[in-house]
C-alpha cells in the first residue's frame, strides 16, 4: 500500500483544522490493509509534522 496518499489527504485535512480526528484517520487508511506498524508509522509521521490527532 502506497501510505504517502494517505499521508497527503490527512495533511490536507490538517490544514483546514489544524488536527486531524481518529474518524477521518479511519476513512483514510483501508482496513484490510493496514497492519498496526503501518497505522503507528503513520500516526508518528503525522505527530513528527506537528499535526495533532484527536478523538473529536
Amino acid at each position: 500500500m502506497d501510505w504517502s496518499e494517505v499521508m497527503r489527504k490527512a495533511v490536507l485535512l490538517a490544514e483546514k483544522t489544524g488536527y486531524v480526528t481518529f474518524d477521518q484517520l479511519n476513512e483514510l487508511i483501508p482496513s484490510t490493509k493496514a497492519e498496526p506498524e503501518d497505522i503507528e508509522a503513520i500516526l508518528t509521521a503525522l505527530s513528527d509534522r506537528g499535526i495533532w490527532i484527536t478523538e473529536e
